[in-house]
Protein backbone atom coordinates (compact mmCIF):
# COMPACT_ATOMS: atom_id res chain seq x y z
CA UNK A 1 0.00 0.00 0.00
CA UNK A 2 1.56 3.40 -1.21
CA UNK A 3 1.94 6.13 1.18
CA UNK A 4 -1.15 7.86 -0.46
CA UNK A 5 -3.67 4.92 0.10
CA UNK A 6 -2.43 4.43 3.50
CA UNK A 7 -3.31 8.48 3.77
CA UNK A 8 -6.44 8.05 1.84
CA UNK A 9 -7.91 5.04 4.04
CA UNK A 10 -6.56 6.71 7.26
CA UNK A 11 -8.74 9.71 6.37
CA UNK A 12 -11.67 7.48 5.89
CA UNK A 13 -11.52 5.47 8.88
CA UNK A 14 -10.28 8.62 10.98
CA UNK A 15 -13.93 10.32 9.34
CA UNK A 16 -15.73 6.95 10.30
CA UNK A 17 -14.02 7.45 14.01
CA UNK A 18 -15.00 10.80 14.56
CA UNK A 19 -18.63 9.80 13.85
CA UNK A 20 -18.87 7.06 16.69
CA UNK A 21 -16.73 9.26 19.20
CA UNK A 22 -19.53 11.80 18.46
CA UNK A 23 -21.84 9.18 19.36
CA UNK A 24 -20.07 7.96 22.15
CA UNK A 25 -19.76 11.39 23.82
CA UNK A 26 -23.70 12.17 23.26
CA UNK A 27 -23.60 8.97 24.75
CA UNK A 28 -21.37 9.82 27.47
CA UNK A 29 -23.06 13.10 28.46
CA UNK A 30 -27.05 11.29 28.54
CA UNK A 31 -25.66 8.78 31.18
CA UNK A 32 -24.13 11.63 32.92
CA UNK A 33 -27.20 13.46 32.77
CA UNK A 34 -29.39 10.82 34.28
CA UNK A 35 -27.45 8.76 36.37
CA UNK A 36 -24.85 11.32 37.72
CA UNK A 37 -21.90 10.15 39.43
CA UNK A 38 -23.38 7.44 41.55
CA UNK A 39 -22.78 4.12 42.55
CA UNK A 40 -25.52 3.16 39.29
CA UNK A 41 -23.09 4.56 37.11
CA UNK A 42 -20.36 2.87 38.66
CA UNK A 43 -21.94 -0.56 38.54
CA UNK A 44 -22.42 -0.04 34.75
CA UNK A 45 -18.87 1.39 34.47
CA UNK A 46 -17.02 -1.53 36.32
CA UNK A 47 -19.11 -4.19 34.84
CA UNK A 48 -18.48 -3.05 31.13
CA UNK A 49 -14.96 -2.57 32.24
CA UNK A 50 -15.01 -6.57 32.96
CA UNK A 51 -16.46 -7.17 29.43
CA UNK A 52 -14.17 -4.96 27.27
CA UNK A 53 -11.19 -6.82 29.02
CA UNK A 54 -12.68 -9.82 27.60
CA UNK A 55 -13.24 -8.46 24.49
CA UNK A 56 -9.34 -7.68 24.03
CA UNK A 57 -9.06 -11.73 23.68
CA UNK A 58 -11.35 -10.48 20.18
CA UNK A 59 -8.61 -8.13 19.30
CA UNK A 60 -6.07 -10.27 20.09
CA UNK A 61 -7.81 -12.37 17.38
CA UNK A 62 -8.16 -9.99 14.82
CA UNK A 63 -4.28 -9.30 15.26
CA UNK A 64 -3.09 -12.11 14.91
CA UNK A 65 -5.67 -13.42 12.25
CA UNK A 66 -4.34 -10.27 9.48
CA UNK A 67 -1.13 -11.60 8.96
CA UNK A 68 -1.91 -14.90 9.06
CA UNK A 69 -5.01 -14.67 6.74
CA UNK A 70 -2.74 -12.08 4.69
CA UNK A 71 -0.46 -15.23 3.92
CA UNK A 72 -3.75 -17.20 2.91
CA UNK A 73 -5.68 -14.63 0.67
CA UNK A 74 -1.42 -15.14 -1.55
CA UNK A 75 -1.29 -18.88 -1.02
CA UNK A 76 -4.62 -20.88 -0.70
CA UNK A 77 -7.68 -20.95 -3.12
CA UNK A 78 -11.26 -19.44 -2.03
CA UNK A 79 -12.37 -23.11 -0.78
CA UNK A 80 -9.72 -23.42 1.20
CA UNK A 81 -10.07 -19.54 2.90
CA UNK A 82 -13.91 -20.50 3.49
CA UNK A 83 -13.32 -23.34 5.36
CA UNK A 84 -10.40 -21.97 7.26
CA UNK A 85 -12.49 -18.84 8.07
CA UNK A 86 -15.74 -21.03 8.45
CA UNK A 87 -14.18 -23.24 11.28
CA UNK A 88 -12.65 -20.64 12.93
CA UNK A 89 -15.97 -18.97 13.38
CA UNK A 90 -17.29 -22.16 15.03
CA UNK A 91 -14.56 -23.03 16.97
CA UNK A 92 -14.54 -19.81 18.32
CA UNK A 93 -18.17 -19.68 18.72
CA UNK A 94 -18.73 -22.98 20.89
CA UNK A 95 -15.97 -21.84 23.29
CA UNK A 96 -17.18 -18.44 23.92
CA UNK A 97 -20.84 -19.91 24.81
CA UNK A 98 -19.37 -22.19 27.45
CA UNK A 99 -17.18 -19.09 28.80
CA UNK A 100 -20.34 -17.15 29.03
CA UNK A 101 -22.10 -19.72 30.77
CA UNK A 102 -19.42 -20.30 33.44
CA UNK A 103 -19.03 -16.51 33.62
CA UNK A 104 -22.65 -16.10 34.57
CA UNK A 105 -22.66 -18.65 37.31
CA UNK A 106 -19.18 -17.28 38.69
CA UNK A 107 -19.83 -13.61 38.42
CA UNK A 108 -20.03 -12.92 42.22
CA UNK A 109 -17.06 -14.33 42.30
CA UNK A 110 -15.37 -11.74 39.83
CA UNK A 111 -17.11 -8.64 40.83
CA UNK A 112 -15.67 -9.67 44.56
CA UNK A 113 -12.03 -9.44 42.40
CA UNK A 114 -12.73 -6.84 40.38
CA UNK A 115 -14.44 -4.63 42.15
CA UNK A 116 -12.94 -5.13 46.05
CA UNK A 117 -14.88 -1.80 47.51
CA UNK A 118 -18.37 -3.38 46.81
CA UNK A 119 -18.03 -6.19 49.18
CA UNK A 120 -19.32 -4.67 52.22
CA UNK A 121 -22.49 -2.87 50.23
CA UNK A 122 -24.23 -6.00 49.46
CA UNK A 123 -27.33 -3.76 47.74
CA UNK A 124 -24.68 -2.16 44.93
CA UNK A 125 -23.07 -5.70 44.65
CA UNK A 126 -25.88 -8.00 44.10
CA UNK A 127 -27.31 -5.45 41.68
CA UNK A 128 -23.64 -5.01 40.25
CA UNK A 129 -23.21 -8.54 39.26
CA UNK A 130 -26.90 -8.60 37.58
CA UNK A 131 -25.77 -6.04 35.14
CA UNK A 132 -22.72 -8.09 34.91
CA UNK A 133 -24.60 -11.38 34.11
CA UNK A 134 -26.66 -9.25 31.00
CA UNK A 135 -23.16 -7.51 29.62
CA UNK A 136 -21.69 -11.07 29.13
CA UNK A 137 -23.73 -11.82 26.88
CA UNK A 138 -21.96 -9.09 24.43
CA UNK A 139 -18.52 -11.75 23.88
CA UNK A 140 -20.67 -14.05 21.38
CA UNK A 141 -21.03 -11.30 18.94
CA UNK A 142 -17.37 -9.88 19.99
CA UNK A 143 -15.75 -13.17 19.14
CA UNK A 144 -17.74 -13.46 15.68
CA UNK A 145 -17.01 -10.32 14.88
CA UNK A 146 -13.69 -10.36 15.57
CA UNK A 147 -12.80 -13.11 12.65
CA UNK A 148 -14.92 -10.94 10.07
CA UNK A 149 -12.87 -7.77 11.05
CA UNK A 150 -9.78 -9.33 10.79
CA UNK A 151 -10.36 -11.22 7.45
CA UNK A 152 -11.85 -7.58 6.38
CA UNK A 153 -8.51 -6.00 7.39
CA UNK A 154 -6.71 -8.65 5.71
CA UNK A 155 -8.34 -7.30 2.42
CA UNK A 156 -7.24 -4.17 2.98
CA UNK A 157 -10.98 -3.22 3.87
CA UNK A 158 -10.90 -0.59 6.43
CA UNK A 159 -14.40 1.56 6.68
CA UNK A 160 -16.65 -0.81 7.77
CA UNK A 161 -14.45 -2.10 11.09
CA UNK A 162 -14.16 1.73 11.63
CA UNK A 163 -18.02 2.16 11.50
CA UNK A 164 -18.84 -0.24 14.28
CA UNK A 165 -18.22 2.52 17.07
CA UNK A 166 -21.41 4.52 15.18
CA UNK A 167 -23.58 1.67 15.23
CA UNK A 168 -22.97 0.30 18.84
CA UNK A 169 -23.46 4.08 20.45
CA UNK A 170 -26.57 5.22 17.84
CA UNK A 171 -28.73 1.93 19.60
CA UNK A 172 -27.75 3.33 23.42
CA UNK A 173 -28.06 6.65 22.86
CA UNK A 174 -31.68 5.87 21.31
CA UNK A 175 -32.23 4.25 24.38
CA UNK A 176 -30.99 6.60 26.87
CA UNK A 177 -33.34 9.32 24.80
CA UNK A 178 -36.51 7.05 24.78
CA UNK A 179 -36.65 4.83 27.61
CA UNK A 180 -34.32 5.14 30.53
CA UNK A 181 -37.00 6.91 32.10
CA UNK A 182 -38.57 3.40 32.12
CA UNK A 183 -35.89 0.38 32.35
CA UNK A 184 -33.18 2.21 34.09
CA UNK A 185 -29.85 0.84 33.88
CA UNK A 186 -30.95 -2.92 33.75
CA UNK A 187 -32.37 -1.74 30.31
CA UNK A 188 -28.99 -0.33 29.33
CA UNK A 189 -27.16 -3.00 29.56
CA UNK A 190 -29.44 -5.41 27.31
CA UNK A 191 -28.90 -1.80 25.00
CA UNK A 192 -25.28 -2.20 25.21
CA UNK A 193 -25.45 -6.15 24.05
CA UNK A 194 -27.76 -4.90 21.42
CA UNK A 195 -24.85 -2.20 20.58
CA UNK A 196 -21.68 -5.22 19.96
CA UNK A 197 -24.66 -7.21 18.28
CA UNK A 198 -24.78 -3.79 16.14
CA UNK A 199 -20.77 -3.96 15.48
CA UNK A 200 -21.31 -7.25 14.48
CA UNK A 201 -24.01 -6.83 11.42
CA UNK A 202 -22.37 -4.06 9.97
CA UNK A 203 -19.50 -6.26 9.24
CA UNK A 204 -21.29 -9.00 7.30
CA UNK A 205 -22.33 -7.47 3.91
CA UNK A 206 -19.00 -6.82 3.02
CA UNK A 207 -17.39 -9.59 4.85
CA UNK A 208 -20.25 -11.94 1.44
CA UNK A 209 -19.23 -9.43 -1.09
CA UNK A 210 -15.53 -10.48 -1.03
CA UNK A 211 -16.54 -14.17 -1.28
CA UNK A 212 -17.06 -15.61 1.87
CA UNK A 213 -19.69 -17.93 2.83
CA UNK A 214 -20.77 -19.81 5.64
CA UNK A 215 -19.57 -23.78 5.84
CA UNK A 216 -20.45 -25.95 9.05
CA UNK A 217 -16.95 -27.02 9.66
CA UNK A 218 -15.44 -27.87 13.62
CA UNK A 219 -12.07 -29.09 14.02
CA UNK A 220 -10.53 -28.39 17.05
CA UNK A 221 -7.14 -29.67 15.74
CA UNK A 222 -6.90 -27.50 12.29
CA UNK A 223 -3.31 -27.28 12.08
CA UNK A 224 -4.03 -23.57 11.15
CA UNK A 225 -6.15 -22.93 14.34
CA UNK A 226 -3.68 -24.62 16.24
CA UNK A 227 -0.95 -22.24 15.12
CA UNK A 228 -2.98 -19.17 15.56
CA UNK A 229 -4.17 -19.83 19.11
CA UNK A 230 -0.06 -20.46 19.70
CA UNK A 231 0.10 -16.94 18.26
CA UNK A 232 -2.36 -15.28 19.94
CA UNK A 233 -1.70 -15.54 23.67
CA UNK A 234 0.88 -12.80 23.60
CA UNK A 235 -1.14 -10.81 21.40
CA UNK A 236 -3.90 -10.99 24.15
CA UNK A 237 -1.26 -10.69 26.88
CA UNK A 238 -0.13 -6.95 24.77
CA UNK A 239 -3.53 -5.75 23.06
CA UNK A 240 -5.06 -6.21 26.16
CA UNK A 241 -2.58 -3.80 28.49
CA UNK A 242 -4.95 -0.84 28.00
CA UNK A 243 -8.26 -2.62 29.47
CA UNK A 244 -5.85 -4.17 32.35
CA UNK A 245 -4.48 -1.63 33.34
CA UNK A 246 -8.06 0.24 33.51
CA UNK A 247 -9.00 -2.45 35.27
CA UNK A 248 -6.85 -2.02 37.94
CA UNK A 249 -7.67 1.47 37.88
CA UNK A 250 -10.81 0.64 38.47
CA UNK A 251 -10.35 -1.66 41.59
CA UNK A 252 -8.72 0.42 43.46
CA UNK A 253 -11.38 3.63 42.31
CA UNK A 254 -14.06 1.42 44.14
CA UNK A 255 -12.17 1.99 47.80
CA UNK A 256 -12.29 5.33 47.47
CA UNK A 257 -15.60 7.26 47.47
CA UNK A 258 -18.77 6.89 45.49
CA UNK A 259 -18.47 7.98 41.78
CA UNK A 260 -14.65 7.54 41.66
CA UNK A 261 -15.10 5.05 39.38
CA UNK A 262 -17.06 7.54 37.34
CA UNK A 263 -14.51 10.27 38.04
CA UNK A 264 -12.18 7.81 36.38
CA UNK A 265 -13.66 6.75 33.32
CA UNK A 266 -14.64 9.73 32.26
CA UNK A 267 -11.18 11.59 32.64
CA UNK A 268 -9.71 8.81 30.51
CA UNK A 269 -12.32 8.64 27.69
CA UNK A 270 -11.63 12.44 27.26
CA UNK A 271 -8.48 11.77 27.61
CA UNK A 272 -8.63 8.48 25.04
CA UNK A 273 -10.40 10.97 22.21
CA UNK A 274 -7.29 11.58 20.23
CA UNK A 275 -5.83 8.21 20.64
CA UNK A 276 -8.64 6.77 19.61
CA UNK A 277 -9.85 8.37 16.27
CA UNK A 278 -6.00 9.36 15.21
CA UNK A 279 -3.45 6.84 16.38
CA UNK A 280 -6.15 3.93 16.45
CA UNK A 281 -7.13 4.75 12.53
CA UNK A 282 -3.17 5.08 11.59
CA UNK A 283 -1.76 1.69 13.12
CA UNK A 284 -4.71 -0.20 11.36
CA UNK A 285 -3.87 1.10 8.18
CA UNK A 286 -0.02 0.54 8.67
CA UNK A 287 -0.33 -2.81 10.35
CA UNK A 288 -1.20 -4.79 6.64
CA UNK A 289 1.62 -2.03 4.62
CA UNK A 290 4.45 -3.25 7.75
CA UNK A 291 3.05 -6.79 7.04
CA UNK A 292 3.34 -6.53 3.20
CA UNK A 293 7.07 -5.23 3.14
CA UNK A 294 8.14 -8.07 5.69
CA UNK A 295 6.50 -10.44 3.65
CA UNK A 296 8.31 -9.08 0.05
CA UNK A 297 11.60 -8.69 2.76
CA UNK A 298 11.76 -4.85 1.48
CA UNK A 299 13.08 -3.45 5.16
CA UNK A 300 13.91 -0.14 3.33
CA UNK A 301 10.32 0.58 2.37
CA UNK A 302 9.59 -1.30 6.09
CA UNK A 303 11.53 1.63 7.80
CA UNK A 304 10.68 4.57 6.32
CA UNK A 305 6.76 3.73 6.73
CA UNK A 306 7.38 3.08 10.43
CA UNK A 307 8.96 6.20 10.98
CA UNK A 308 6.30 8.22 9.12
CA UNK A 309 3.66 6.60 11.67
CA UNK A 310 5.66 7.52 14.42
CA UNK A 311 5.70 11.20 12.74
CA UNK A 312 2.28 11.27 11.79
CA UNK A 313 1.49 10.41 15.53
CA UNK A 314 3.58 12.60 17.03
CA UNK A 315 2.31 15.64 14.85
CA UNK A 316 -1.32 14.92 16.16
CA UNK A 317 -0.99 13.45 19.54
CA UNK A 318 1.46 15.85 21.05
CA UNK A 319 -0.02 19.21 20.69
CA UNK A 320 -3.76 17.32 21.37
CA UNK A 321 -2.15 16.53 24.89
CA UNK A 322 -1.22 20.21 25.31
CA UNK A 323 -4.18 21.73 24.29
CA UNK A 324 -6.66 19.27 26.53
CA UNK A 325 -4.23 19.84 29.51
CA UNK A 326 -4.70 23.05 29.55
CA UNK A 327 -8.38 23.31 28.63
CA UNK A 328 -9.57 19.91 30.69
CA UNK A 329 -11.97 22.30 32.73
CA UNK A 330 -13.89 23.98 30.53
CA UNK A 331 -13.69 20.51 28.57
CA UNK A 332 -15.71 18.54 31.22
CA UNK A 333 -17.86 21.53 32.17
CA UNK A 334 -19.21 21.65 28.38
CA UNK A 335 -19.58 17.86 27.95
CA UNK A 336 -20.68 16.82 31.45
CA UNK A 337 -22.18 19.36 33.12
CA UNK A 338 -25.79 18.33 33.14
CA UNK A 339 -28.38 16.97 35.58
CA UNK A 340 -27.15 14.96 38.26
CA UNK A 341 -23.60 16.01 36.95
CA UNK A 342 -22.52 18.82 39.05
CA UNK A 343 -19.68 21.38 39.40
CA UNK A 344 -17.96 19.01 41.87
CA UNK A 345 -17.69 16.06 39.36
CA UNK A 346 -16.28 17.58 37.19
CA UNK A 347 -13.47 19.61 39.23
CA UNK A 348 -12.12 15.86 40.08
CA UNK A 349 -12.71 14.41 36.49
CA UNK A 350 -10.50 17.72 35.16
CA UNK A 351 -7.86 16.89 37.78
CA UNK A 352 -7.70 12.89 36.66
CA UNK A 353 -7.54 14.29 33.49
CA UNK A 354 -4.49 16.10 33.91
CA UNK A 355 -2.86 14.13 35.09
CA UNK A 356 -3.57 10.88 32.39
CA UNK A 357 -2.38 13.53 29.32
CA UNK A 358 0.97 12.38 29.29
CA UNK A 359 -0.17 8.79 28.41
CA UNK A 360 -1.98 10.68 25.38
CA UNK A 361 1.02 10.43 23.25
CA UNK A 362 2.57 7.29 25.22
CA UNK A 363 -0.67 5.15 23.47
CA UNK A 364 -0.46 6.48 20.00
CA UNK A 365 3.71 5.38 19.49
CA UNK A 366 3.09 1.93 21.46
CA UNK A 367 0.22 1.28 19.16
CA UNK A 368 2.57 1.22 16.36
CA UNK A 369 5.24 -0.12 18.15
CA UNK A 370 3.20 -3.32 18.67
CA UNK A 371 2.04 -3.45 15.30
CA UNK A 372 5.90 -3.50 13.98
CA UNK A 373 6.78 -6.31 16.44
CA UNK A 374 3.68 -7.85 15.52
CA UNK A 375 4.39 -7.91 11.54
CA UNK A 376 8.01 -9.32 11.88
CA UNK A 377 5.76 -12.36 13.75
CA UNK A 378 7.96 -11.37 17.61
CA UNK A 379 5.10 -11.18 19.96
CA UNK A 380 7.20 -11.93 22.75
CA UNK A 381 9.03 -8.12 23.56
CA UNK A 382 5.49 -6.58 23.79
CA UNK A 383 4.19 -9.73 25.64
CA UNK A 384 6.91 -9.22 28.08
CA UNK A 385 6.50 -5.21 28.41
CA UNK A 386 2.66 -5.02 28.15
CA UNK A 387 3.36 -7.10 32.01
CA UNK A 388 5.79 -4.94 33.06
CA UNK A 389 3.69 -1.95 32.71
CA UNK A 390 0.87 -3.87 34.33
CA UNK A 391 3.02 -4.49 37.20
CA UNK A 392 3.97 -0.64 37.58
CA UNK A 393 0.36 0.46 37.35
CA UNK A 394 -0.06 -1.57 40.14
CA UNK A 395 2.77 -0.61 42.21
CA UNK A 396 2.06 2.67 41.68
CA UNK A 397 -1.46 3.22 41.97
CA UNK A 398 -0.98 1.29 45.61
CA UNK A 399 1.15 4.18 46.62
CA UNK A 400 -0.47 7.39 44.91
CA UNK A 401 -3.61 6.49 45.44
CA UNK A 402 -3.07 7.23 49.34
CA UNK A 403 -2.85 10.48 49.13
CA UNK A 404 -3.66 11.78 45.55
CA UNK A 405 -6.99 8.91 44.98
CA UNK A 406 -8.46 9.37 41.25
CA UNK A 407 -5.88 11.38 40.05
CA UNK A 408 -2.85 9.06 41.69
CA UNK A 409 -4.82 6.04 39.61
CA UNK A 410 -4.20 8.84 36.36
CA UNK A 411 -0.88 9.46 36.73
CA UNK A 412 -0.49 5.50 37.91
CA UNK A 413 -1.46 4.91 34.32
CA UNK A 414 0.45 7.84 32.79
CA UNK A 415 3.81 6.98 34.25
CA UNK A 416 3.92 3.38 33.59
CA UNK A 417 2.80 3.81 29.91
CA UNK A 418 5.09 5.86 28.69
CA UNK A 419 8.34 4.28 30.98
CA UNK A 420 7.32 0.83 29.17
CA UNK A 421 7.00 2.89 25.77
CA UNK A 422 10.36 4.41 25.64
CA UNK A 423 11.60 1.13 26.65
CA UNK A 424 10.02 -0.85 23.79
CA UNK A 425 11.23 1.77 21.32
CA UNK A 426 14.96 1.09 21.98
CA UNK A 427 14.46 -2.41 21.65
CA UNK A 428 12.74 -2.12 18.46
CA UNK A 429 15.49 -0.02 17.69
CA UNK A 430 18.45 -2.50 18.66
CA UNK A 431 16.30 -5.42 16.88
CA UNK A 432 15.73 -3.78 13.24
CA UNK A 433 19.65 -2.27 13.78
CA UNK A 434 18.20 1.07 14.06
CA UNK A 435 14.82 3.01 13.03
CA UNK A 436 16.71 6.53 12.25
CA UNK A 437 16.12 7.13 16.13
CA UNK A 438 17.82 10.69 15.43
CA UNK A 439 15.76 11.86 12.65
CA UNK A 440 12.58 10.45 15.37
CA UNK A 441 14.25 12.49 17.77
CA UNK A 442 14.47 15.49 15.97
CA UNK A 443 10.89 15.36 14.42
CA UNK A 444 9.67 15.58 18.14
CA UNK A 445 11.49 18.40 19.04
CA UNK A 446 10.39 20.36 16.43
CA UNK A 447 6.75 19.18 17.02
CA UNK A 448 7.13 19.93 20.75
CA UNK A 449 8.59 23.06 20.30
CA UNK A 450 5.79 24.36 18.38
CA UNK A 451 3.17 22.70 20.52
CA UNK A 452 4.47 24.41 23.56
CA UNK A 453 4.14 27.98 21.51
CA UNK A 454 0.69 26.54 20.53
CA UNK A 455 -0.13 26.21 23.84
CA UNK A 456 1.16 29.75 25.73
CA UNK A 457 -1.16 31.21 23.19
CA UNK A 458 -4.09 29.20 23.77
CA UNK A 459 -3.31 29.92 27.42
CA UNK A 460 -3.69 33.84 27.00
CA UNK A 461 -6.95 33.53 24.75
CA UNK A 462 -8.29 31.44 27.81
CA UNK A 463 -7.47 33.62 30.71
CA UNK A 464 -8.88 36.41 28.68
CA UNK A 465 -12.01 34.64 27.50
CA UNK A 466 -12.86 33.90 31.21
CA UNK A 467 -11.93 37.53 32.17
CA UNK A 468 -14.34 39.24 29.52
CA UNK A 469 -17.11 36.41 29.66
CA UNK A 470 -16.45 34.35 33.22
CA UNK A 471 -15.97 30.84 33.87
CA UNK A 472 -19.68 29.28 32.77
CA UNK A 473 -21.09 27.80 29.99
CA UNK A 474 -20.97 30.70 27.53
CA UNK A 475 -17.65 31.08 28.96
CA UNK A 476 -16.58 27.32 28.26
CA UNK A 477 -17.74 26.95 24.68
CA UNK A 478 -16.23 30.66 23.23
CA UNK A 479 -12.87 29.65 25.19
CA UNK A 480 -12.87 26.31 23.26
CA UNK A 481 -14.06 27.09 20.07
CA UNK A 482 -11.35 30.31 19.90
CA UNK A 483 -8.75 28.52 21.89
CA UNK A 484 -8.53 25.52 18.74
CA UNK A 485 -9.18 27.63 16.18
CA UNK A 486 -6.51 30.12 16.63
CA UNK A 487 -3.95 26.86 18.10
CA UNK A 488 -4.54 24.70 15.20
CA UNK A 489 -3.45 27.50 12.68
CA UNK A 490 -0.65 28.56 15.09
CA UNK A 491 0.80 25.04 15.50
CA UNK A 492 0.41 24.47 11.62
CA UNK A 493 2.34 27.86 10.91
CA UNK A 494 5.18 26.36 13.63
CA UNK A 495 5.52 23.03 11.92
CA UNK A 496 5.83 24.69 8.50
CA UNK A 497 8.24 27.30 9.30
CA UNK A 498 10.43 24.38 11.50
CA UNK A 499 9.94 22.20 8.39
CA UNK A 500 8.71 18.77 9.64
CA UNK A 501 8.53 16.62 6.44
CA UNK A 502 5.23 14.74 7.12
CA UNK A 503 3.30 18.00 7.65
CA UNK A 504 4.87 19.23 4.85
CA UNK A 505 4.11 16.40 2.84
CA UNK A 506 0.31 16.02 3.71
CA UNK A 507 0.18 19.76 2.40
CA UNK A 508 1.58 18.93 -0.75
CA UNK A 509 -0.96 16.02 -0.95
CA UNK A 510 -3.83 18.43 -0.51
CA UNK A 511 -2.79 21.18 -2.82
CA UNK A 512 -1.78 18.10 -5.84
CA UNK A 513 -5.35 16.54 -4.95
CA UNK A 514 -7.66 20.53 -5.80
CA UNK A 515 -4.91 21.42 -8.29
CA UNK A 516 -5.91 18.12 -9.76
CA UNK A 517 -9.67 18.56 -8.94
CA UNK A 518 -9.91 21.89 -10.58
CA UNK A 519 -8.08 21.12 -13.60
Amino acid sequence: MHNKTVIKSSVIIIILTILGKIMAFVRDILIASEFGKTYTTDIYISSLRVVMLLTTIGYGLTTTLIPMHTDNIEKKSVEERNIFVSNLLNTSGLITIVFIFISIIISPYIFKIFTPGYAGKPEVFYKAVHILRIMFVSLIFVAIQSIITGVLQAHKEFAEPAAMAFAQNIIMVIYLIVLSNVYGMNGFAVATVTGFAAQLLINIPKFKKLGYRYIFVVNFKDKDILKLLKLMFPVIISTSIIQINLCISNSFATTVYEGASTVLDFSNKLNMIVYEVFAVAISMVIYPTLATYVAQKNSVEYKNSLIKAFNVILLIMVPASIGVLILREPIVSVIFEKGKFDKDAVKLTATALMFYTPAMIAYGVRDILYKAFYSIKDTRVPMINSILAILLNIILSFVLVKNMEVSGLALASSISTVITTLILIFILNNRLKGINLKYLIKSFFKIGISSLVMGGVIINIRNLCFLKLGINFLGNIVTIIISFVVGVIVYFVCVYLLKVEEYIYMVELVRKKIGKNKS
